[in-house]
């Protein structure tokens, strides 16, 4: 292709010079006295001869243009391609990982179930200790290659902090190494932290930061009326269960406080750079959650100014614009924005509602 650009351009450097010859010679005629009445045949060809160079360099330009454009796109569209290949290698890696974890976890599991009565509880514990930390749902490790580093994190977090109110009680469900915690703690808010993972839990803790191990509904259930003044979760719908789902929003309708927030961010499938880099990723999201889904559901279980969130846009991987000067521009940055639309819509939004 480059090779094609490279002769298009030779061409056009041609038909320029052929333009600018042409222009010479018109105007050394025109400069000949009694021009018009002794040399109008000379006139008209050299004018006939202006006019085809001139048609012929646009012919050029655009042609080069074309192929600039068309370049442009597929060694855009090639490089998508690529990355596209290797998250599924990578993540063909990854979930073979996982299963020899879950097979060491069953392992270790029957070992357990042998050793029944007859160990020291202290090796029991030791074992036990094994087992969770070759558990698949054990996400410190992913987190710190996948997710990003502590700093990204609680910077992305900081902009919900506004959404809840100061010196409340606020629930984080899913709270992970406690990076929100730590911004809640901050600000003078109350946090406490729910997760399911103690590698996790042990950061947070280490931190200073209140947390338990505890199933989302389980507390919640477990909880008075009307005892939080928020409740907040970021990247853990996704891997509950609908009817789940549905239940842990119902329980937090109950044990908020009136006019106080719960917000659940989540990956947005209505990105596919999203879906692809980040949602199949980890293979224990049970689906995509659809914004639309979720504001049914928040409105559903009853909360009040229901309103989706959206994160920024990924900026850095979004397809170039072509220069606004050039020869058929318009269409193409219109059709290159419905691809920036489709392919790399914000990677994650938050459904936010009001008790």
């Amino acid at each position: 292709m480059r090779r094609v650009i490279e002769d298009l351009i030779e061409k056009r450097k041609t038909r320029r010079d052929e333009l600018k010859a042409s222009l010479n010679d018109l105007a050394g005629a025109l400069s000949k006295p009694g021009l018009l009445k002794k040399n109008g045949a000379e006139i008209q060809a050299k004018v006939s001869r202006f006019q085809e160079a001139l048609e012929n360099f646009v012919t050029a330009q655009d042609k080069e243009w074309d192929a600039y454009a068309n370049n442009h796109s597929t060694t855009v569209f090639k490089s998508l391609e690529w990355k596209i290949d290797k998250l599924e290698a990578e993540y063909s890696n990854l979930k073979t990982l996982l299963v020899h974890f879950a097979q060491l976890e069953s392992k270790l599991d029957r070992l357990l179930e042998s050793f029944a009565g007859r160990p020291t509880p202290e090796a029991a514990a030791e074992l036990r200790a094994v087992k969770e930390q070759l558990s698949p749902f054990q996400y410190a490790d992913f987190e710190r290659r996948f997710r990003g580093s502590s700093e990204m994190i609680t910077g992305r977090l900081a902009r919900y902090l506004p959404l809840f109110s100061a010196g409340g009680e606020v629930l984080d469900i899913g709270c992970g190494r406690g990076e929100f915690l730590a911004l809640l703690q901050e600000s003078g808010r109350r946090p406490l932290g729910l997760d399911l993972s103690d590698s996790m839990l042990e950061e947070a803790r280490e931190r200073g930061l209140a947390c338990v191990k505890a199933d989302a509904l389980d507390f919640l259930k477990a909880r008075p009326d009307a005892s939080l003044d928020g409740v907040f979760s970021s990247q853990v719908i996704e891997h509950f269960e609908p009817g789940y789902l549905r239940r842990v929003i119902a329980e937090c309708f109950r044990v908020l406080r009136p006019g106080a927030a719960l917000l659940l961010e989540t990956i947005n499938p209505l990105s596919l750079f999203a879906l692809s880099r980040i949602y199949f990723l980890d293979p224990t999201h049970q689906r995509p959650l659809h914004p639309e889904y979720m504001r049914y559901l928040l409105e559903n279980s009853g909360f009040d100014a229901v309103e989706i969130l959206y994160g920024a846009e990924p900026g850095e991987e979004k397809l170039a614009a072509a220069d606004p000067a050039a020869p058929q521009a318009l269409p193409f940055n219109e059709n290159v924005d419905r691809l920036n639309r489709l392919l790399f819509a914000p990677s994650e939004y938050a459904a936010k509602g009001v008790r």
